[in-house]
């Protein structure tokens, strides 16, 4: 595997569109749908980014790590525009850049939502633990939502902005 890693660049410069004005190279071969490159190597689909990232910093540099996209740009395997993070740092990162997914409406002005904020407040004031009428169960069948949800509500975890 070291020896695919060594020359990633060399073995995949056809698939690799130097030259980009923004400094990106782009990965031009086959992609998982998002436009991060995907790349087999021993049998194993792996990130064109990752695989870039390590034949710079070394095999198993970004094991236990997510490499960042500095650039933003989810083709781009030049290792300038890589950087390795934690999980928490990349959410981070893209929350940042407007690219994660962020709730236009919360509450009952959500698209799909079947609750109001007056069933919220009945729900949280009525529930009892295991209560054949008011437990999860039974508020569940009630408001017509699953009982997950409403345990969600009880303990603030859905609907906190109420």
């Amino acid at each position: 595997m070291a020896l695919v890693r060594a020359g990633f660049f060399e073995r995949y410069a056809n698939k690799i569109e130097f030259g980009a004005p923004s400094g990106c190279w782009l990965w031009a071969g086959w992609n998982n749908g998002r436009g991060y490159g995907r790349i087999e190597v021993k049998g194993k689909y792996r990130k064109a980014h990752r695989e870039a990232y390590e034949a710079i910093h070394g095999e198993g540099s970004a094991n236990g790590w997510q490499v960042r996209h500095k650039c933003d740009t989810p083709e781009c395997v030049n290792p300038d525009h890589l950087e390795i993070g934690t999980n928490a740092d990349n959410v981070r990162d893209r929350q940042k850049r407007g690219r994660g997914f962020v709730p236009r409406f919360k509450g009952e002005r959500c698209w799909n939502a079947k609750l109001t904020a007056e069933d919220i407040m009945a729900i949280r004031k009525n529930y009892v633990f295991r209560h054949p009428e008011f437990g999860g169960a039974a508020l569940a069948r009630r408001f017509g939502v699953d009982q997950t949800l409403v345990s969600a509500i009880v303990r603030k975890k859905a609907w906190r902005h109420i």
